[in-house]
């Protein structure tokens, strides 16, 4: 009989020890699984800077493109003005031309006529 209670105390010890290192298995689980969970959100939580970034930096490009896409409609109708000048000042050049070769006798008849006139001359009393 002590044989059978030294047998079932070997057997308590033994299940004792067993249960014990299940438990610190669980607990070295739980603090795996607590440890991977803080992983998981700190992983979710960049992912979500990252993604908000990410879409700041699109608006930004859209806001560069829209400005670029302005600037060259700008340019575009900037280019179109010069190009109108250049055609107006050419026909204004033109005209000058016209005129200054059509005027050139009257000015020369003019400067002739001015330079036969005489000046006379009137004393002044003091």
């Amino acid at each position: 009989m002590m044989m059978v209670i030294c047998r079932q105390d070997d057997e308590i010890s033994s299940t004792t020890e067993m249960v014990q290192k299940l438990q610190e298995q669980i607990a070295e689980q739980e603090d795996l699984i607590a440890a991977a969970q803080r992983e998981r959100d700190q992983a979710q939580a960049e992912s979500q800077r990252q993604q908000s970034l990410s879409e700041s930096s699109m608006n930004e490009v859209k806001e560069v493109l829209q400005a670029l896409e302005e600037l060259a409609l700008s340019y575009e109708q900037k280019t179109q003005e010069v190009l109108s000048k250049d055609k107006d000042n050419e026909a204004l050049t033109e005209e000058l031309t016209r005129k200054k070769v059509t005027n050139c006798p009257a000015v020369a008849q003019f400067c002739s006529a001015f330079a036969a006139v005489q000046f006379v001359t009137v004393p002044v009393y003091k």
